[in-house]
C-alpha cells in the first residue's frame, strides 16, 4: 500500500467516524433518522480498518 493510498483511506475513515457521531447524535435527539445509515457507516468503518490491518501485515 502506498503512503498516499493509506493517507486517503485514513482520511476517509476519519470522515466516516465523524458522520457516525453525527448520526448517533441525531438518533439520541430523536431526529428522524433511519438506523440502516448507522449500520452501513459502522460496516464501512469496519471494512476500512480491516483493509488497513491486512495491508500493514503485508
Amino acid at each position: 500500500m502506498t503512503k498516499d493510498n493509506k493517507t486517503n483511506i485514513e482520511q476517509e475513515l476519519i470522515q466516516l467516524r465523524k458522520q457516525l457521531i453525527l448520526l448517533n447524535i441525531k438518533k439520541i435527539t430523536k431526529q428522524k433518522i433511519e438506523t440502516q445509515f448507522i449500520k452501513k457507516t459502522k460496516h464501512k468503518i469496519s471494512q476500512m480498518l480491516t483493509l488497513i490491518t491486512l495491508q500493514e501485515k503485508n
